[in-house]
């Protein structure tokens, strides 16, 4: 339940940075999302876990 609570947070500032303008182009918003993920503790254990 944390997790799903850390991706609705994340999803949420995203969604504000595009109603505020920040976020101008879906291309943005596809590196954005990326960048979150990437920064991401659950996702970064995921990935090194897969990586063995």
């Amino acid at each position: 339940m944390v997790e799903q609570e850390r991706y609705k947070n994340m999803l949420q500032r995203l969604i504000d940075e595009t109603e505020n303008q920040n976020i101008r182009t879906s291309e943005q918003l596809i590196k954005m999302l990326i960048s979150e993920l990437t920064n991401s503790k659950s996702l970064q254990k995921y990935s090194q876990s897969m990586a063995k």
